[in-house]
């Protein structure tokens, strides 16, 4: 078994295992998407297993944000299992940054437990809707919208270049990620909460959403300004495809203890790409 790192010439070979392990359309199908992801070392990187037959058999990707390796996409044969593959994968990685992730299953959660990581308390999602909006449900409020955007499209960051993403710039010095399929916008950065409301409202979007760590402080704003946790809401957190009452699950672990200011900013994890919006 060999452990490298991938580059874009293993194509053929990450589409075929991509493919196999992942759902239809899953944004890692994409070539423009890989590109993004891991070929750029300030960025990310992507390691594999091949076997003797020169197939994939397991992948590790690393997102890189606020100095971490941010383990996302882990996948290993069964028959590769219980081999130390893993370890390995995990290692190339460690060669660029301390490790962390963000996990939304079961199966990830048991991996890190298993290997000894600290858990912190989960991402939180902020959201709210439009207060000209009365009784509001998914129906209601996740459908599909027209939102004249074009003058404030950015592609300032590695984030806002992701494929099929529309980054967006507001008056406020605000970013976020606008998703008219399913009548929202979601936050990046947020600069003057109610200056960037009143520009979201006017610009015709049903509801806004906001995820980072726990210890945010930024949130207490958001309570101020009667957003609250997405249980309570009826805007669910997948939206692609939509998955009504569906709200944030997603762990925030390291390998290594991290200081009690850090926190978890969107564009770290794959929490934040497109696959998620």
């Amino acid at each position: 078994m060999i452990t490298r790192e991938a580059t874009i010439e293993d194509w053929d070979k990450l589409f075929v295992f991509f493919s196999k392990i992942y759902r239809e359309n899953h944004p890692l199908q994409n070539k423009d998407f890989w590109q993004w992801q891991y070929g750029n070392k300030e960025f990310g990187r992507s390691f594999i297993c091949l076997n003797d037959s020169d197939t994939i058999v397991g992948h590790v990707g690393a997102n890189f944000g606020g100095e971490m390796a941010w383990i996302i996409n882990v996948y290993l044969e069964e028959e590769c299992r219980g081999k130390g593959i893993l370890g390995r994968l995990y290692e190339l990685a460690r060669n660029y940054y301390p490790l962390a992730a963000t996990a939304a299953n079961q199966a990830g959660l048991g991996l890190y437990r298993n290997m000894r990581w600290i858990r912190y308390y989960d991402l939180v999602r902020y959201v709210k809707i439009n207060p000209n909006i009365s009784n509001p449900t998914t129906e209601s409020v996740c459908i599909p919208i027209e939102v004249d955007t074009e003058k404030l499209i950015i592609k300032d960051s590695h984030y806002f270049q992701q494929p099929s993403l529309d980054g967006l710039l507001l008056n406020s010095g605000s970013k976020a990620v606008c998703n008219k399929r399913v009548g929202g916008i979601r936050m990046v950065d947020i600069e003057d909460l109610t200056t960037s409301e009143n520009q979201i409202w006017e610009l015709g979007y049903l509801w806004i959403d906001y995820i980072t760590s726990w210890n945010d402080l930024k949130t207490i704003e958001l309570e101020k300004n009667n957003w609250v946790l997405d249980y309570k809401s009826v805007v669910p957190w997948r939206l692609n495809p939509l998955q009504k009452d569906y709200f944030c699950d997603i762990t925030f672990l390291s390998e290594k203890p991290l200081d009690n200011n850090f926190i978890v900013h969107r564009s770290f994890s794959d929490h934040g790409r497109i696959g998620s919006l």
